[in-house]
């Protein structure tokens, strides 16, 4: 099975790319490298997939660039591509905004175009859609305190109406804390 993961380079990107490789699929990666952290630390994060035949990786920008022939044919597309953080996202909006909203919306147009065959795509979104209240229950209402959350929200919202319109293989996914090998420096 082809599988996609946008945020390839990141923590959680990286960890996946591995574990997908280590179960036999073919694995495309794509990531901007925004500079929220050094692109050494995410060139270490690739170093044992770029080893691997079954993977090829995509140094594209999902805001910007042409990029339907990365996903061309993917089956599962992990869209895990994101600005992360809550604090920076007070002063730095626009890029919140884009790299969470509008490369997902981006991302989301090209399946039609570029992946004939897709049978899921999975958003990964956040536990800030909860706010200050998230505490693993999913039946809590989506109340973000922060510019990221309400990001994550709009990224949600996105792929779900998408999936409604178009028939997207949609499962969203929200992650809690995420802590480990590689994670992120701050």
């Amino acid at each position: 099975m082809l599988c996609l993961v946008t945020g390839a380079a990141g923590f959680i990107g990286s960890h996946l790319v591995e574990e997908l490789l280590r179960l036999g699929h073919e694995v495309a990666g794509l990531d901007a490298f925004v500079p929220y952290y050094p692109a050494a630390i995410k060139e270490r994060n690739l170093a044992e997939a770029r080893s691997h035949s079954k993977f090829t990786f995509h140094r594209l920008d999902l805001r910007t660039d042409d990029f339907d022939h990365a996903i061309a044919h993917a089956e599962v597309i992990f869209h895990l591509a994101a600005m992360p953080g809550l604090v920076r996202s007070w002063s730095e909006f626009d890029l919140y905004s884009s790299c969470n909203i509008q490369a997902t919306q981006r991302l989301i147009e090209a399946t039609r175009r570029a992946c004939p065959r897709l049978a899921r795509f999975i958003y990964a979104s956040t536990s800030s859609v909860y706010g200050r209240y998230a505490s693993g229950d999913e039946s809590l209402p989506t109340r973000p305190i922060s510019p990221y959350g309400v990001t994550k929200l709009a990224g949600e919202n996105l792929c779900r109406a998408f999936a409604e319109s178009h028939d997207l293989p949609l499962v969203v996914l929200r992650y809690f804390s995420v802590y480990g090998p590689r994670q992120r420096p701050d």
